[in-house]
């Protein structure tokens, strides 16, 4: 409003103040313009801060919302003063071009001016709380590496796994000594994997593959597993897809009568893993510690957020499609 009463004051001098409905007019112009400026400048700022990925690229951020705040400053700087200059101060068709655009040269000028303090002012904030909140996601990342390592190396499913072994040794030796090289890949990729943020997603495809290979072995036709990835250039958190498996596993009814289906498919921009839902009664549902850790995981690696979602006979995780450069 002051830097609209400032444009006014240059072009009519003390004939602002020749009478009321003049100064009326002058202060509705700078209302009008104050206003249209002030709103923009916080609906853009406000959806660029929801939008955009502040943490992951600043520098993209940034230079996108300086760019809107700039492209509507000079919308707004010309469109106003031709509106109030044509048609409410009725200036000359000669001289409006020179109003407009001194009115645009000053008006920007101030509206950059207060953007500027305001936005260092924001920038100086955020990095506080972004360098706050990304030790804080580190912390929580690594607890969360921890237990993935943790609960997947676990004695429960060695037990189990050598239970299956005892059987086939007594059965078949080629298979057994197959089914051994399974187990020790599976120990050895863990191993490789656990100090790694993300993996490769053919890479986990490989382990996937070969820890169903695993539980077919123990669940023989209970148990069916199908793969549609075409895009193997994506990246996971280590050990994603084998938590969601597992937990599928453990959570569900297993056998010939009622097999469990698992699909594991890409759909815009997730890997997406799907089962039947069968409840197992014995199981208490609320023993989520897996997913709540690929929960916090993701919120480290992907501005996006791993999507769960139950349904009467489906339960499915969306993983979010991490893309590494180079």
């Amino acid at each position: 409003i002051i830097g609209s009463f400032l444009i006014l004051f240059i072009f009519d001098r003390e004939e602002m103040f020749s009478s009321f409905p003049r100064f009326f007019r002058g202060w509705s112009f700078g209302a009008v313009f104050g206003f249209c400026f002030w709103q923009g400048d916080y609906f853009i700022a406000k959806v660029a801060g929801e939008r955009l990925n502040w943490r992951k690229n600043a520098k993209k951020a940034n230079t996108i919302t300086l760019s809107l705040i700039f492209l509507y400053g000079v919308l707004i700087s010309v469109s106003i003063p031709f509106i109030f200059y044509k048609y409410v101060f009725h200036i000359p068709p000669e001289r409006l071009f020179g109003h407009i655009m001194g009115s645009s040269f000053i008006g920007l000028t101030i509206n950059f001016a207060i953007v500027g303090a305001s936005y260092s002012g924001f920038l100086a904030k955020y990095w506080m709380e972004s360098i706050k909140n990304e030790e804080k996601l580190k912390q929580e990342n690594l607890v969360s590496k921890y237990e993935a390592l943790k609960n997947q190396v676990n004695p429960h499913f060695l037990f189990n796994s050598l239970n299956t072994l005892t059987g086939i040794v007594e059965k078949d030796s080629k298979m057994a000594t197959l089914y051994i090289k399974k187990l020790s890949d599976i120990y050895r990729y863990v191993l490789e994997q656990k100090d790694k943020e993300t993996v490769k997603i053919s890479e986990e495809l490989d382990f996937v593959e070969d820890y169903i290979y695993l539980q077919k072995m123990r669940h023989g036709e209970g148990l069916s597993f199908a793969i549609n990835i075409l895009d193997k250039d994506g990246h996971v958190a280590p050990l994603a897809l084998q938590i969601l498996i597992e937990n599928a596993v453990k959570h569900n009814i297993i056998s010939d009568d009622q097999p469990l289906t698992i699909e594991l498919l890409e759909d815009d921009g997730y890997y997406v893993l799907k089962n039947n839902l069968q409840k197992k009664k014995t199981i208490k549902q609320n023993a989520q510690t897996g997913l709540e850790n690929l929960y916090k995981r993701y919120e480290y690696l992907s501005s996006r957020k791993v999507e769960i979602e139950e349904k009467t006979n489906e339960f499915t995780v969306k993983l979010p499609m991490i893309k590494k450069s180079g």
